[in-house]
């Protein structure tokens, strides 16, 4: 008898706690949260796109005022050496 209430208490607990299924509200939920990480990855990835892109245009710019900055050096250089005379 104990072994039978106890199995009944058991089979009845674990039917209880079993799975339940999503309603609509909460599928439709889980939607539009998935629709928006999708969203928001393909953003991520287009910003990261155009961060690359505009660190390499920054790199290209600091090479041109280094260069422009060593011609100007070697100008004034030329401007000192023929007006010292």
């Amino acid at each position: 008898m104990r072994k039978t209430v106890a199995l009944l208490f058991l089979a009845v607990l674990i039917i209880g706690c079993g799975p339940k299924m999503a309603n609509q509200e909460t599928l439709d939920a889980l939607g539009e949260a998935q629709a928006a990480l999708e969203a928001a990855q393909t953003r991520l990835a287009d910003l990261q796109a155009e961060k690359d892109a505009l660190e390499a245009q920054r790199a290209e710019f600091e090479m041109m005022v280094k260069e422009l900055q060593d011609e100007v050096d070697m100008l004034q250089a030329k401007i000192d050496t023929r007006c010292m005379k």
